[in-house]
Formats: structure tokens, sequence, C-alpha cells
């Protein structure tokens, strides 16, 4: 009989899951625990594919028998899932549901993914919560059950119900933290070279670090301040959600059920259009912080600012119109496509839309290698020749 979790186990799950965002060993420890607590035989969390990856999908950690079987999983076998493909409208973020809510048992026991994939793996039942979805890739945890077992309900929903929000918020962390180290060796400066303005605080919810932007807009107040170190809203009310979330995304290691950073929109004096900020949780090699201390970071977006001169260098040298750059600047700075959509006003397929060009136009193969390539960045190191040419229509010759 599957029984919920105790309120020691849920802290101790929630504290392990958000360790695994930078620790990824730790993600088969969480795997085992939450499957274990379902009944499962296995269990992992799957990415599907980014426009320009090689492989249909790729495994961010997994537990149980048979193993070496997923890596069939990652190359071949994400393309012919029929629970995926005939579930596809019910894959919204949050959203946990079984194999037979997805797909007929006629369709799945015919299907080559169940003959040549699921069954020699022995999983006949299958459950799956939603981390990710449309606009950006698709990701979710996934478990399953023997052939002579049972299948999933709604007991094992009440429990993933439990974490699924936490393995959402950690799925988007890791994935920033990920696109973040990938330019952070590269050059000193490089959070001069960001778009936004960047602050590092640790763990006592102090300021230890921030790029030069961040510094000119805490010495106007312009929205923020810095007093005693501490980091402080121009309005009341956008403080009082400032101070909630550093504080969350600071205890990510405590296990405490609190709301691990989020975004809000700061006020500014003189009814100046407000400041968009995101905090969360750096990990503990954080995203390009020189202070190993620091273990929150808050990015801030300064609407009327002008592009940074790198920034804009790097824009004019692919080519980059108003529109992709806007996108460009706000992927770079940590924010997901669909808040990057949301910032700029603009439909979730004109963002992917948009996205898809920058790829093209820069030969970045996903958000992480883009951010890699404006934060190694420098001007005239790329010979224009060495560019994809192009008609005067755009086409690539």
């Amino acid at each position: 009989m599957t029984r919920g979790w105790t309120r020691l186990e849920l802290e101790e799950v929630i504290a392990l899951i958000y360790r695994a965002t930078t620790e990824h060993e730790h993600w088969s420890s969480v795997l085992e625990r939450v499957g274990r607590r379902i009944g499962a035989s296995l269990a992992a969390v799957h990415v599907h594919a980014r426009p320009g990856d090689t492989e249909p999908a790729t495994t961010v950690g997994a537990w149980g028998r048979r193993l070496p079987g997923l890596r069939n999983y990652e190359s071949y076998y994400a393309t012919r899932n029929v629970w995926v493909q005939h579930g596809a409208h019910l894959l919204k973020p949050g959203a946990i549901l079984t194999g037979e809510q997805m797909c007929s048992d006629e369709i799945l026991l015919r299907s080559e993914f169940y003959l040549d994939f699921l069954r020699p793996l022995d999983v006949r039942y299958s459950i799956r919560a939603v981390l990710t979805g449309d606009p950006e890739p698709l990701s979710y945890f996934s478990a399953g059950r023997p052939h002579g077992a049972r299948p999933f309900g709604d007991p094992q929903r009440r429990i993933l119900r439990a974490v699924t929000p936490h393995l959402m918020q950690a799925i988007r962390i890791q994935e920033r933290l990920e696109a973040g180290q990938a330019g952070r060796h590269a050059v000193t400066g490089a959070l001069e070279r960001l778009p936004l303005a960047v602050i590092f605080l640790d763990r006592r919810c102090r300021v230890v670090e921030m790029n030069q932007t961040a510094r000119k807009i805490v010495e106007a107040g312009d929205g923020l301040r810095i007093e005693r170190g501490v980091l402080v809203a121009f309005c009341t009310r956008a403080e009082v959600q400032l101070q909630q979330m550093i504080f969350g995304a600071a205890a990510v290691d405590s296990g405490r059920l609190l709301q691990h950073g989020g975004a809000l929109s700061l006020p500014r004096p003189e009814g100046r259009r407000p400041l968009s900020a995101m905090v969360a949780p750096t990990g503990v090699t954080g995203i390009f912080p020189g202070s190993r201390s620091a273990r929150v970071v808050v990015l801030i977006e300064e609407p009327d600012r002008p592009t940074t001169a790198p920034f804009a260098a790097f824009t004019e040298q692919y080519g980059l119109s108003p529109a992709e750059a806007g996108l460009a600047a706000r992927l770079v700075g940590g924010m997901s496509l669909r808040q990057a959509a949301e910032a700029l006003g603009i439909r979730d397929n004109t963002a992917r839309s948009h996205l898809k060009r920058v790829f093209a136009k820069t030969g970045a193969k996903r958000q992480s290698d883009l951010v890699r390539r404006v934060l190694t960045y420098e001007a005239g190191s790329e010979s224009l020749d060495r560019r994809p040419k192009r008609s005067r229509l755009g086409v690539k010759k």
C-alpha cells in the first residue's frame, strides 16, 4: 500500500531536489526516494530535444533496474513514445498524468515503443509529472511499474503533487546554472557583458558582488538601494516580496517549505517604468560570481536602458534584428523563453520564431550555447567572412 509523505520526509526530499541542481549525482537519490514512495520500479527525468540538439532527448537523472536501456530512449525511442505523442495536448507544466490518460492500451501494446523498449525493461504502467512545456523544451519526471503490478492511481498523484512544483523549479534553476557556467571560465569581466544588472547575495542575504550596471542602480537609488549590506526596494510592497524571495532562495538547502525565489516588478521614483527582477538560488558554484559565498542571484532588467557595448557589438556582428536582440538579451540574463515572451509582450510562438532565427544566425545550438557565445564574444574576434553568407532576402548561401 502506498503511503504519503511525512512532513520530515517531504522536507528532506525537497532539500535534496534543490541540492541536485548543483550536485547532479544527487538526482538518482531524489528519484529513488520519489520512485519508492509511489511504488515504482524505475524513475527518470527526461528533457526532450531543443532546436539543434543532436539527439531526441537527454536524461537528467535516473534510478531503477535495467538503466542501460535508458540510453536507447535518449537516442531513439523518445521520438516513438506513444504516451507523449497521443497525450501531447495534456502536457502542460504541473500536470500529473498516468499512461492510461495519455494513450489507450490498444495503441500502447501494439506500438514499437512498447514491444521493443518497454517490454524488455518490464515496464507496463507509467505516471509522469510535466515539469516544462511549450514554448520551452518538454521535460518530465516519469516512473514505471512492471507487468505484474497495478496501474498508478490517485494515491500516487497526491504524492507527486507535493514534490512536482519543486521539481519544476529545480529543472529551471539547473538550466540557468548550466547556461551560466558555460561561459563562466572564459572572461574575467563576464558580468559586465550581461545586458542586465546582476547582484549576488550570501546565505545571510547580504550583497557580496554586483556588476557595474547594478552598481549604478543602487547608488542612484533607482528602485533599489543597499542599506548595511542589505538590498532594499524603493516600494514597501515590492520590498516585502523581494525579501521573501531572497530569504527563500538563500534557504534552499534548509529543506524549509519556502518559495525559492521568483520574479517581481520593482517600482522606481518619479513614475519611471518599473524594473523587472528575477531572484533565484545560485547553488554552490553560482552563475559567474567571483565570491564562492554567493548563494542568491538577483537579475534586473531596465526597460529604458541602452544595450551594453559588447552585447551591441555581438548583435551587430551576427545581424540580429532589434526583436531578436531583445529576446537574446533576456535569455542571456536567465529568463526562460516564456518569461522573455511575457517581458517583451509577444506571443510564445513569436518568441519561438525569434529564437530559431537567433540560433540560425549565431550558430548556437541551445540556450546555454547562446549564453556562452555572448559572454565570450570579443568585438572583432570573429571574422565577418566566417559568418553564414546571406542573400538580401536573408537566405543562407
